[in-house]
């Protein structure tokens, strides 16, 4: 499970698909589409961190270990028409315990995972063997639970009892089976003063089945479970104690350990060897047949029935009341290694108020095999073939402890791909209406261009017609004022030449202005260009002139720029033509990265900038220049002709 930041932003790149993304950025848009899907649904937001805090005890407890197959598989219940059939099985303890805690095994079966363990249960504890009275110490009824080899560990802190009881109330189908319904436990241990008193108890099952050695009611408290040996993982090389090499098996072989001094002892146990360098042989050197005695007197005796091999799993013997200083293990038949026979174990143990004493005994023996991974002191130096053996109790309390996080961990990934699918559906519902908002915007954006458009063009509208009034209006006044001072004086010769001229620069006005109305919103510069070549042409039309200008060129600048440029250009021309007397005229227009330059030069008979009013025009160059925000510069001194400059920027 991934572990996602808890950041309440938002950011549309969440909404891009992560498949096929450069592996170096797929992390941090990962993270970002979980701030995103965050932001739309803030649930996500404690489901993240809940998430984190598991992930983080997790990284605190032992791994569940790999399972341990056992040829005592544990108890299983009789068979059952209906899964609601309710079936129990409970433990006489032998007497009134202080419970410290309840923990329960699934079984094992072939297959590493949990065989017939009940969807629903309820575990009690009483003083009473028909639990007329009791006390519920868990009860799950309420919702199916997830079936995994991890264990269900109780706290019964307060709780004196002599019998527990386990009651299947949702019993699990028989595989491959439909009708046919089943309940299996591998395994119940009962914790008090810091060991299994509930190890080898009389166990009670009304219903139950026997089909040794795999099933029977007596293996619910053997010690053996499938998950193994409750250690911690080093890379020390010590397997325990190895005795010498026999080429019989039926040879007898000991050794003992001795406290110093006279101790209670509440339990003995015997830790299997599992050497590294022979990781297929469980069990390494258990004997076959033996017996464990204390002070001479013996606890325990398979001297005369084999023993079945216990593999990663303590073989403990209950001894409460017991007081001895020596404790002896003799093996009388040995396991065969490899054509010849040995006794090996990883460790001694022995408990008083649940501490190992054999930890500060002196150990001797028959023989041994002493190597760099055997020796004497490897049978009590507290770890097992491949690591330091911990608290049994403290252990299967934290694996079950992380089976509850594993399964809050799955039901928050549940709730959090529904709160996830929420928050999908919000950024649909968003996105929609971001995607209708923007048509919206984007309508009002070209309804006020089109709007703002055509103020433009009504405001180009006026400026043409204002035009029209100031020059063909002129004009064709001038025209009627002559031709009526014609008709009076009949000095018609004079007057018809001025109406001519006049007329003429009508005409000619006429044309630049139907090119402005005629071109659109930006036209290229070659196109004012062409239209100022044919304005000088009508304009200048007695003098010899020149244009040189940029050619090829697809720059376009707005409509009305190039109507005050050419308006410029032909007040420009036309005070030339009328007051310069010039006889030469040269003209550039160069543009460059949205800067226009114009140069128009005559070899007039000039004037006096300085001394020049209102007259010539000049005025209207300047406010034009202006209204251009450019920059107009008039050279002239009498005699020496003229040249203006028009330095502007457009766009």
């Amino acid at each position: 499970m991934s572990k996602p930041p808890f950041c309440p932003a938002f950011t549309w790149v969440a909404l891009v698909p992560l498949s096929g993304m450069v592996p170096p950025l797929k992390p941090a848009l990962l993270i970002l589409a979980s701030i995103s899907w965050t932001w739309l649904n803030p649930q996500l937001s404690s489901l993240d961190l809940r998430q984190h805090e598991l992930h983080a005890q997790l990284s605190n407890l032992p791994a569940l270990p790999p399972p341990q197959p056992q040829e005592h598989a544990g108890f299983h219940s009789g068979l059952a028409p209906h899964a609601d059939s309710v079936r129990w099985v409970q433990i006489d303890l032998g007497s009134e315990y202080p419970l410290d805690a309840v923990v329960v095994i699934p079984a094992m079966l072939g297959v590493a995972e949990a065989y017939g363990f009940p969807k629903r249960f309820r575990i009690d504890a009483s003083n009473d063997p028909l639990f007329a009275e009791s006390d519920t110490l868990m009860d799950q009824n309420v919702l199916d639970v997830h079936p995994s080899l991890a264990p269900w560990h109780v706290a019964t802190k307060g709780i004196k009892a002599r019998h527990i009881r386990f009651t299947a109330t949702q019993l699990a189908a028989q595989p491959h089976q439909t009708k046919r319904h089943i309940f299996c436990l591998g395994e119940l241990l009962v914790f008090s003063g810091g060991r299994n008193v509930a190890l080898h108890a009389q166990v009670l099952a009304p219903n139950s089945v026997e089909t040794l050695p795999t099933w029977s009611p007596r293996h619910l408290v053997d010690g053996a479970y499938a998950l193994g040996l409750p250690v911690h993982p080093d890379a020390i090389n010590g397997n325990g104690w190895h005795s010498g090499i026999s080429t019989t098996a039926d040879t007898t072989k000991w050794v003992q350990a001795d406290l110093g001094t006279p101790r209670d002892i509440q339990e003995i146990r015997l830790i299997p060897s599992h050497p590294r360098d022979y990781p297929e042989r469980f069990g390494f050197g258990f004997p076959r047949r033996f017996k464990v005695e204390a002070d001479g007197k013996t606890i325990f005796d398979s001297t005369t029935a084999d023993f079945t091999n216990p593999g990663d799993t303590p073989v403990a013997f209950p001894t409460p009341g017991l007081r001895a200083q020596t404790l002896r293990c003799t093996a009388t038949q040995l396991w065969e290694r490899s054509g010849d026979f040995v006794y090996a174990l990883a460790e001694l143990q022995a408990f008083d108020a649940g501490k190992n004493i054999a930890r500060e005994a002196a150990i001797t023996s028959s023989d041994d095999t002493i190597t760099s991974s055997w020796s004497r002191a490897g049978l009590i130096d507290g770890r097992s073939s491949s690591g330091v053996l911990l608290d049994e109790a403290a252990w299967l309390a934290d694996l079950s402890l992380r089976r509850q996080i594993t399964d809050e961990l799955a039901t928050l990934e549940v709730q959090r791909m529904t709160a996830l699918t929420i928050a999908q559906k919000r950024a649909a519902w968003l996105g929609s209406a971001v995607f209708c908002l923007s048509i919206v915007i984007a309508w009002l954006v070209v309804l006020r261009s089109r709007r703002s458009r055509q103020r433009e063009m009504e405001s180009l509208r006026h400026r043409i017609s204002r035009d029209l009034h100031d020059e063909i209006g002129s004009h064709l006044g001038s025209i009627r004022l002559m031709s009526e001072l014609a008709l009076r004086d009949g000095s018609a010769s004079d007057s018809l030449e001025e109406i001519h001229r006049l007329a003429g620069e009508a005409a000619e006005s006429m044309r630049g202005i139907i090119w402005l109305v005629r071109e659109g919103d930006a036209p290229p510069l070659t196109s004012l260009v062409e239209a100022m070549r044919q304005s000088a042409a009508a304009l200048l039309k007695d003098i010899d002139w020149q244009m040189d200008a940029t050619e090829g060129n697809s720059t376009t600048a707005s409509l009305e720029f190039h109507r005050q440029v050419f308006l410029l250009f032909r007040e420009a021309a036309h005070n030339i033509a009328r007051h310069a007397h010039a006889a030469q005229v040269r003209i550039e227009v160069r543009w460059k990265a949205k800067h226009f330059h114009l140069r128009i030069e005559d070899n007039g008979c000039g004037f006096d900038v300085a001394a020049i009013t209102a007259g010539n025009g000049l005025a209207n160059l300047q406010h034009r220049a202006s209204v251009l925000g450019g920059n107009l510069q008039i050279t002239s001194k009498p005699g020496s002709g003229t040249r203006i400059t028009l330095e502007a920027d457009f766009s």
